[in-house]
Order: C-alpha cells, then sequence, then structure tokens
C-alpha cells in the first residue's frame, strides 16, 4: 500500500509539474484580425484624330476625339497580428522573513528571509541558539502564475493560480515546516493605488498536498510591481500535516524519514500550526491589472533600464594566483585569474536628470578577483548612470555597488553593453573592489577549500561578461521617456 501510495505522490507531482509548466508558458494572447482590401484604377487615354491625310485645304475640317478607358481592380487579405500578456501575475521567486516561530531555534535569515549567516551552517543546524531572534522563519515560494478568475459578477481583481513550490517554516525545525509542490491559490485584491508602482491589499487562500497537507491563509499589502521587483508585508495563519516522508532530524544527520541508508530516522507525523507576519520581497515577479491585459506588449510602460535572469564572466585582475588554483600552488596564474556572476538583475530608472540614474541589486553578487580575493553579496546596493553610445546597440554604464552581507565590501567600475538581441548582451567590464569576505566562521565547503578564506582585498580587475536572459531596455521604452 505504501509502495502504491508513493506512485500516486510521484504521479500527482509530475502533473503538478506539468500543469505549471503549461501555465508559465501560456503568457501571451494573440488576436488575429484579417482584413480584404480592394484596390482600383481607372486609366483614361485621349486620342485626337484630325481630317484624312492630315492637310490643309483651306478649310477648317472637324475633328473626332476618341477616349479610351481601362479599368483594373484587384484584391488580398491582410493580416494583422496583435499580443497581449495572458496574466495577471507571474513571478520567479518570492521571499519572506516572518515572526511567530520558536525565538531560540530561529532559521536567522534576516528580515526578507534570504540573509543567512553561512558560518553557522552544518548537518546538525537546528537554529541560532546562542541568542534570540525576532524573524524567526520564512516563506518560500518558486514559479508563481495567477490568471483572472472571471466571478461574482465579473469582478476583475480576483485570480486563481499555482506555485510551483511553496515552503512555509516558522523556524529552523523542518519537522514543523510545511511544503508542498503545484500549491493552488485564490487571491482577491483592493487596490489603493491603481499607477505604477501599485498599491494593493490582498486576501489569499492556498492548500498544500504533498508532502505536506495544509491550508494557508493571509492578508497582505502589496507594493509593486517596479521592474520586476515588489514588497510586501504580511499576516497569516498556515495549519496541516506531515507524512512520514517529511524531512526530519535523527540524532546529529540531517535525513528523511525511513531512510534505509539511515536507521537512526524515524517515521514521525507532524502537524504544524504557524500564525505568522513578516516583510517579503519578490524577483521577476510581474503584475498586470485587468485593463492591461487588453493592452499591446509593445504599448506597456517599463521602469527598469535593465531586467535579467544572469550575467557569468571571466576576470583578469592584480591576484597572483587564480581562483581555480589550489591552496597549495605557488605557481602565478594566467590572463583570467577571476570570475564574476550576478543572479536576477534589477535596475530601477531614477526619475530625475534626464531619467539616465538607476538603483538596482541582485539576489545574488558573486566577485572573485583570484584566490583569497573573493566575496559575497545578497541583495546589494547598486546606484549607476546608463548612457547610449550608439543607438539601439551598445551602451555604457558607470556604477558604484556596496555589498553589506554576507560579505562586505565595495566595487566601482563601468560595463560597456553590446546587445546582441532583446534577451543576450556581451558585457565589457572594468573596476576596482576593497572590502572583506566576512566569512571567516564559514564551515567547510567548495569556496573555503577552494578559495580559502580571506579577511580582506583590494584589488583592480578586467573582463568580459555575458548577460543571459537579460533585457536592456531602450531610452524610448521607458516609461517616462513616453509623452
Amino acid at each position: 500500500m505504501l509502495y502504491f501510495m508513493k506512485k500516486i505522490y510521484l504521479v500527482l507531482i509530475l502533473a503538478s509539474f506539468i500543469a505549471f509548466q503549461s501555465c508559465a508558458l501560456v503568457t501571451t494572447r494573440e488576436e488575429v484580425d484579417t482584413y480584404t482590401i480592394s484596390k482600383s484604377d481607372t486609366t483614361f487615354t485621349h486620342f485626337v484624330k484630325n481630317a484624312a491625310a492630315n492637310k490643309d485645304r483651306g478649310v477648317i475640317s472637324p475633328s473626332t476625339k476618341v477616349i479610351e478607358s481601362n479599368r483594373e481592380v484587384s484584391t488580398f487579405d491582410s493580416v494583422l497580428k496583435r499580443y497581449y500578456p495572458d496574466f495577471i501575475r507571474i513571478g520567479l521567486l518570492e521571499t519572506v522573513g516572518i515572526l511567530g516561530g520558536d525565538s531560540k531555534s530561529a532559521l536567522g535569515f534576516g528580515l526578507f528571509g534570504i540573509h543567512p549567516d553561512l558560518g553557522s551552517f552544518d548537518q546538525s543546524f537546528r537554529g541560532d541558539t546562542a541568542k534570540s531572534h525576532l524573524i524567526t522563519g520564512g516563506i518560500y515560494r518558486l514559479g508563481i502564475i495567477e490568471h483572472r478568475w472571471r466571478v461574482f459578477g465579473d469582478d476583475p481583481n480576483w485570480t486563481w493560480g499555482i506555485n510551483a513550490f511553496e515552503m512555509i517554516s516558522g523556524d529552523a525545525k523542518l519537522e514543523n515546516a510545511l511544503m508542498a509542490f503545484g500549491t493552488p491559490y485564490m487571491r482577491k485584491r483592493f487596490f489603493l493605488r491603481d499607477d505604477i508602482p501599485y498599491l494593493a491589499v490582498t486576501a489569499a487562500i492556498g492548500v498544500g498536498y504533498y508532502p505536506s497537507q495544509y491550508v494557508n491563509a493571509s492578508v497582505s499589502l502589496d507594493l509593486g510591481s517596479i521592474a520586476g521587483l515588489n514588497l510586501r508585508a504580511y499576516v497569516g495563519y498556515a495549519v496541516g500535516s506531515n507524512s512520514t516522508t517529511t524531512p526530519q532530524i535523527a540524532g546529529n544527520d540531517f535525513a528523511p524519514t525511513s531512510n534505509p541508508l539511515n536507521p537512526k530516522s524515524e517515521k514521525v507525523a507532524t502537524s504544524p500550526s504557524i500564525p505568522y507576519a513578516g516583510i517579503g520581497i519578490s524577483f521577476l515577479d510581474f503584475l498586470n491589472l485587468v485593463p492591461e491585459t487588453y493592452t499591446e506588449w509593445k504599448d506597456h510602460q517599463h521602469s527598469g533600464w535593465e531586467i535579467g535572469f544572469l550575467q557569468v564572466g571571466l576576470l583578469g585582475s592584480g591576484s597572483k594566483f587564480s581562483v581555480v588554483s589550489s591552496l597549495k600552488d605557488t605557481i602565478s596564474a594566467g590572463f583570467f585569474k577571476g570570475a564574476t556572476l550576478k543572479l536576477i538583475n534589477t535596475s530601477v530608472a531614477i526619475p530625475y536628470f534626464d531619467n539616465k540614474f538607476y538603483v538596482g541589486t541582485s539576489l545574488i553578487n558573486i566577485l572573485a578577483m583570484g584566490r583569497s580575493e573573493w566575496g559575497i553579496g545578497i541583495l546589494p546596493i547598486r546606484l549607476g548612470y546608463f548612457y547610449t553610445l550608439v543607438a539601439d546597440e551598445l551602451t555604457t554604464e558607470p556604477f558604484l555597488e556596496y555589498n553589506y552581507t554576507p560579505s562586505s565590501f565595495f566595487n566601482i567600475g563601468n560595463r560597456i553593453n553590446l546587445r546582441l538581441s532583446d534577451r543576450q548582451s556581451i558585457n565589457f567590464i572594468i573596476g576596482y573592489a576593497s572590502g572583506s569576505s566576512g566569512l571567516e566562521k564559514l564551515k567547510g565547503g567548495f569556496l573555503v577549500e577552494q578559495l580559502g578564506l580571506s579577511t580582506s582585498f583590494s584589488n583592480y580587475y578586467f573582463g568580459i561578461s555575458m548577460s543571459l536572459w537579460d533585457n536592456i531596455f531602450l531610452p524610448a521604452q521607458l516609461r517616462y521617456n513616453k509623452k
């Protein structure tokens, strides 16, 4: 029976995944108008026929005038295609830092639930027991899609949607967390402001089925979307149960229950009850009002200079050893000694000074100039300026960036962007970074083993990177530049 139920669970997970993918891919509605166009043209030709032989006989001879007309009629079909957004909301990632769990077993992930203390993690992590935390847990949603739900007299602000994955954890005790794949939700929004950035109060209720079974009800105050960024304040309550397949802690090992490779694990069912309140942020998360679903994509308003998923590149620097050299190497590295990676990037235009300044951030920013000269930033603060060198193709972007956690360092530089398409570009970068990795207590892992711990660094760098699924908008596309 247990084997049969596991098969059913796998089928349900697969079905949920396919359903979500189907919803996520259908984000554009196409409308086609076909016209029959007729063109008619009439040509008139005048002929004047004089008297016979055209001889002057001393008298006026009558002449005849002939008019020939030729009419041509042609018809052809004209097809006009228009493209509209076919969703109310679509988002990649939402994280919420919540209070309501055990303060002595807090995750310690900070205000938005995404600033972990990397030095505290190991296999037996059960929360930060050394001190009390106000923000004890987090809510994490991945792959969000919402469509209009035409109920209650076609009220425009009801939606139904699915999260590909959702986890609600009051603290670090994962046996008391609720998590599920393919969680359906119903939401009702009451807009307090219907201009960008939107402000709304949202009531929501959702359910999870596997591996946890639960109901989650919440009310939130939402600010956004602007360049894919949103801020939300939540109050809610989640209650449910965990099956025996929910991850548990057995001794000092983290392992799933009923794991034949871990005889210490036991079958334990729990019934978590999580009242919560917290502040959240979401990335690559876009919201449409109902009237915007009837506005063509080409006429939509944009508030950011750049919205993208990934920037990755190679760096040359003043470092003596490269990031790929081991701690035992004593031979200097070659040309490319470091690497850079920025994940989920947003640059919001500042509507002053010709709209070319921006403030931006990234979910994760990794800058490694060489061995023992590296830093990691989560939600760094970036100020910059976009200037067009060649229309539609080449821009320059001087910037100043501050990474405050888990590493602390300043990064100043310039990036030249060559647009290859609306989604890809090649970037040439040069800069100078100074600060500290701030990860002296990091317990093991690839970074420490490969790069060593760095208390401080200060060096220049230059290199080339590739932006993938990354859109750098043109000045004419910014809503501030549209009249």
